[in-house]
Formats: C-alpha cells, sequence, structure tokens
C-alpha cells in the first residue's frame, strides 16, 4: 500500500501500470532491479522516467561485450567508451537486440573521420573504421540511441569516438523485430580480442 511520510513518498511496485482511465495519467514505479519510475499515459504508452547509470563492464580478452536487461519504455541510451583496445586490426561496432537475440545485418551506418574519407556499414553502428589494434591505437568515445519509431522499433544513432590519431564520426538508423533489451560492443576483425581492462558503460532513459 502507498503511503506518503513527512520525508517522502512511497509507491508499492508493481509489474505493469494500472488499467487505462480515458483523460487520466499513471505515475507508477515498475518493480525492475532496481524499480524505476514510469508514467503512462491515457492510451496505455508507458514512459520510463529519469536516467539510470548501469555498472561498467571491464572486457577481460573476448571478442564481445553485451549488455542485457535493459527495460522497455527506454527511448535514450548513452553507451560510453574509455581506454578500448584490441590485439589486432578490427573495427569497433555496436549491435542492437531484443529478445530473440542480436541483430547482426540490415543496419545502416556511415562513418567518417577527421583525415577524409568515409566508410558504409550494415553489420552495426561503428566507433570508427580504423581498425582497433592499428598501431596500438586506444580508444575513447560516446554513442547515443535515441527510438525514432516505436511501432517499428526503429533506432537511430550517432557517435564521436577518438584514437591516438584522429577522430570519427557516425550515423545511422536501425529496425529491430522486437522492443529493445539489449547492446553488444564487438570487434569484427577475426580473431581480434579486446585488451583486458577496457571499459564500456551505458546510461538509459
Amino acid at each position: 500500500m502507498s503511503k506518503i511520510t513527512n520525508t517522502g513518498i512511497f509507491i508499492t511496485e508493481g509489474a505493469a501500470a494500472g488499467t487505462d482511465v480515458a483523460g487520466n495519467g499513471q505515475i507508477w514505479v515498475k518493480s525492475d532491479t532496481p524499480s524505476s519510475l514510469y508514467h503512462t499515459d491515457d492510451a496505455g504508452n508507458d514512459h520510463r522516467l529519469g536516467i539510470t547509470l548501469g555498472t561498467e563492464s571491464t572486457t577481460t580478452g573476448g571478442s564481445s561485450i553485451d549488455i542485457t536487461s535493459i527495460p522497455s519504455g527506454v527511448k535514450k541510451i548513452t553507451i560510453l567508451i574509455t581506454g578500448l583496445s584490441a590485439n589486432a586490426d578490427s573495427n569497433l561496432i555496436v549491435q542492437l537486440g531484443d529478445s530473440g537475440g542480436v541483430e547482426t545485418s540490415g543496419y545502416v551506418s556511415t562513418t567518417s573521420r577527421d583525415s577524409g574519407g568515409t566508410a558504409a556499414f550494415t553489420n552495426g553502428f561503428n566507433f570508427e573504421d580504423e581498425g582497433s589494434g592499428a598501431g596500438g591505437e586506444t580508444w575513447q568515445g560516446v554513442m547515443e540511441l535515441c527510438l525514432q519509431d516505436s511501432s517499428a522499433n526503429t533506432w537511430s544513432s550517432w557517435s564521436m569516438s577518438g584514437g591516438s590519431s584522429q577522430n570519427f564520426h557516425q550515423c545511422g538508423t536501425k529496425s529491430l523485430s522486437a522492443t529493445l533489451d539489449r547492446v553488444r560492443l564487438t570487434t569484427t576483425g577475426g580473431s581480434a580480442t579486446f585488451d583486458v581492462n577496457s571499459g564500456i558503460n551505458i546510461q538509459y532513459q
């Protein structure tokens, strides 16, 4: 049962909003771990409120790292990388996924570099297209994913990243088969693996 005290309002957690009522919206707390605050409009659309910072993942030598259990109702995701490098030349890409798994095709993505030139990709959103192992490059960057069309699960992406020699800019779109609930950062260069202690984290709202 919800209650009001002299220091706050306590709302009991629930798995979903209550029954829609025309002309009324709902504020409720979803029983995520940790719990999260939602507004549901009178058409039954859920809007997640606030920004959640994930727990930084440190790579341990694998070729990919997945961040899963992104809750429904999220409309913006920010991916942050720091000190990221690999043991061989490899593009660094972000792939999106849903309950059916990570999708590895159907991306419309273009990357440009400060030194000139562009490259197009269909297997993911690229942080860079030079090769993360080239010359011992170490990468920092931010990628933002924004929900463009909830009916088609279409996401738009842009990013900026930088290594020791130049910066990259990326933009793209991707439609999923279902609601997004995971993202993957991966290498694309054969046997290339991330160096230990490379970091990745996300914020979502």
